[in-house]
């Protein structure tokens, strides 16, 4: 029989006892402090997710939230009362104009001619006027010599309704004359009115957000030239949905926090409800008598202030979120 070599048979010699026990020792140590390590994780995400839900119960209870909000002011259309080409623009996108500043400047030359040609036929009528009552005077003097005979028997009837007939045509004349006139001073006034209305000023003081049409342009009557913003009364317009309108009331206060400057915070309070849902002045309302009718929260805008002076520009259509404290 072959004998085995010292290396075979060392290899073959089972472990001692005391070995086997300590591995077993190890691999259970290491089990318990998996299992202790999985449990505290566990912990740890069960008791975040329950302050969290705490957060979200508290908020609920406590403040009503929305981020379908905007920063609103009160936005005005300049635009031209009478057809002109623009001849000056005094203002351009982004400037701030004062109240009373000259924004535009139409041509006036057609104007000026329609006053002149205007001015002229008013002298015309003036003197036609001096001349109506100098042939009434004589057509009055006529008709009162005419009667005297007629009543005396020296002029024949149809002589006299002759003198009578010169007398109301001399009557008429002089009021066509004095129509005339009037009717020249009003053509006057409106060109008068049109010549004013070819300057246009600022109504308010504000900052011009669009500029619609350029210098040389032909602008028709209520034709957008600008379109401004007031910045001095700035507000808040928030689209809350209509389940949550019975817990908040005008007066609530708001907590405001702006997408353009999320480090700066900002308080307000709620000035109005709206009387309407923000669905009924769309391009397409909803119509509701439809057999398929889908039904679906909607939304109610809220007016809300800002308190104080804002340290930053809130410029109209800046996206906000809101949160009202109940």
């Amino acid at each position: 029989m072959d004998q085995d070599s010292p290396r075979e048979r060392a290899a073959a010699t089972p472990p001692p006892a005391t070995d086997r026990g300590t591995n077993a020792e190890g691999s259970a140590k290491n089990s318990r402090g998996k299992r202790l390590r999985a449990i505290i994780i566990s912990l740890v995400l069960i008791g975040a997710a329950l302050f969290a839900a705490w957060r979200w119960y508290s908020n609920m209870r406590r403040y009503v939230s929305t981020d379908d909000a905007y920063v609103d002011a009160n936005r005005l259309n300049i635009s031209s009362r009478t057809l002109g080409r623009i001849v000056y623009l005094g203002a351009d996108e982004g400037d701030t104009v004062a109240a009373g500043q000259v924004l535009v400047r139409l041509n006036v030359n057609d104007l000026q001619a329609q006053a002149a040609q205007a001015k002229a036929v008013l002298s015309l009528a003036a003197e036609n006027v001096g001349l109506a009552r100098i042939s009434l005077a004589r057509a009055k003097n006529d008709r009162d010599r005419a009667q005297l005979q007629f009543k005396s028997q020296t002029l024949t009837a149809e002589q006299f309704e002759h003198a009578q007939s010169d007398y109301e045509t001399a009557k008429s004349k002089l009021a066509i004359a004095a129509a005339q006139v009037t009717t020249t001073q009003a053509q006057i006034a409106v060109i008068d009115t049109s010549l004013a209305n070819a300057t246009i000023v600022s109504p308010m003081h504000g900052v011009v957000s669009k500029r619609w049409v350029l210098p040389g342009d032909v602008v028709q009557p209520a034709q957008p030239i600008f379109s401004m913003y007031d910045l001095d009364s700035v507000w808040v317009t928030a689209n809350l949905e209509e389940t949550k309108l019975t817990r908040i009331h005008p007066g609530d206060s708001v907590r405001i926090r702006v997408d353009a400057y999320p480090d700066q915070g900002f308080f307000g309070r709620i000035l109005q409800i709206g009387t309407n849902t923000a669905a009924q002045f769309s391009l397409i309302p909803p119509n509701n008598a439809s057999g398929n009718f889908t039904k679906v929260t909607q939304r109610v805008p809220v007016k809300i202030s800002i308190a104080g002076d804002a340290p930053v520009s809130l410029l109209p259509g800046m996206s906000v979120v809101v949160k009202v404290t109940l």
